[in-house]
């Protein structure tokens, strides 16, 4: 007897081996696609995703990178166009200064989500704006308070046997937002290395607000929770260990003995990295990217790290390939893995609009659906 869609992902969850490797898409994505890829996809036996969050408030907004509904920050926006563009000017206006900053809207036709934004100009700008940063975050901190666990309850009944609800951690470490969403790169690594009084508070608030999301996170009746950490070639082996690592450690002690797993999304290069991966107590490496948008094979994977779970992104680099092209290729990637065991293939990165239906149908086809 087959199994459902839920069936075979809580046995990758559980370390079993299922009888097809699970194929997740966030729910309604398909729905976007031309055609009527998210029925056919469904009647073949993918996966539906949802995600949930175990705290607020949330600090991140993830289309900016702070939340600006505190009651003591005044909030303003610009929304306009620049050379056909769609950008945003945000201020935030706190009791200990101001910050602004400009993110940028990927084009509509770009992604099958097109409401995911990037920083222009990052709102740290010197060290001094690093204050007005730690104001979100003490007040973040007194308010902090877990979820109930009505909403995520009834998402796990209504997906039924179709899916599963997953956690999203949902802050990230303290040099990952640094980079990505708050300072840039250039900024990040001058402040980092020189460690000004503000920037050490910074770091210090992330600790305390990751040992309550742990303590959030052991409570919680769900079995994954993913820490969204973006890691890529930008995280020096120093930084991973000095700012990622501590935080894995915390959120793995928290666990033990629950039953539940942590991931952390790393969706870039992280080949420079494979010994301080393989110390991390972590136990999935989440959106992996196959070579040559990652560095790291699967079948180097699975020798160098055969206690932890890959979930896989579908393959970005071929995009716009031919069906038959498409599934050849999945295949060569069931064979390098091997094994049903410890392999998920989930949507997490974009594709074009126009072939995200045929991606999945290709890997589903692949892995034998």
């Amino acid at each position: 007897m087959s199994m459902t869609p839920r069936e075979r992902i809580l046995a990758v969850y559980n370390g079993e081996e299922p009888d097809k490797t699970p194929v997740l898409v966030p729910e309604g994505l398909l729905r976007q696609a031309p055609g009527d890829w998210e029925q056919r996809l469904k009647e073949r036996g993918i996966a539906t995703m949802r995600v949930a969050w175990i705290f607020k408030p949330t600090i991140c907004t993830w289309n900016e990178p702070l939340d600006p509904r505190l009651p003591d920050v005044k909030y303003t926006r610009n929304n306009y166009f620049e050379k056909g563009i769609s950008k945003t000017r945000y201020t935030y206006e706190t009791p200990v200064g101001s910050i602004t900053g400009v993110m940028v809207t990927n084009p509509p036709d770009f992604s099958v989500d097109n409401v995911i934004q990037h920083p222009e100009e990052h709102v740290v700008k010197q060290p001094s704006d690093w204050r007005v940063v730690n104001y979100f975050f003490k007040e973040t901190l007194n308010n902090l308070a877990p979820t109930t666990y009505e909403a995520f309850e009834r998402s796990e009944k209504e997906l039924g046997d179709g899916g599963i609800t997953n956690v999203i951690l949902g802050e990230y470490t303290a040099w990952q937002r640094a980079w990505i969403w708050l300072a840039g790169p250039e900024r990040s690594v001058i402040d980092f290395h020189e460690q000004p009084d503000e920037l050490q508070e910074y770091i210090d608030l992330h600790k305390r607000l990751h040992t309550r999301l742990a303590e959030f996170a052991a409570e919680f009746p769900a079995k994954y929770f993913l820490q969204l950490d973006h890691i890529t070639s930008v995280t020096s082996p120093r930084y991973y260990r000095e700012y990622c690592l501590p935080i894995y450690e915390m959120y793995s002690k928290q666990l033990e003995g629950t039953g539940k797993i942590l991931g952390v999304h790393m969706d870039g290069r992280f080949g420079h990295l494979k010994k301080e991966i393989t110390e991390s107590p972590i136990n999935v490496i989440d959106s992996f990217s196959v070579p040559p948008i990652g560095d790291v094979s699967l079948a180097e994977a699975r020798e160098l790290w055969p206690d932890k779970m890959m979930f896989m992104n579908p393959a970005a680099h071929m995009a716009w390939a031919e069906p038959e092209e498409l599934r050849k290729f999945y295949e060569s990637l069931a064979a390098e893995w091997g094994s049903k065991k410890g392999l998920l293939l989930e949507y997490m990165e974009h594709l074009p609009m126009e072939t995200v239906g045929a991606h999945m149908s290709a890997a589903m086809e692949a892995f034998g659906y």
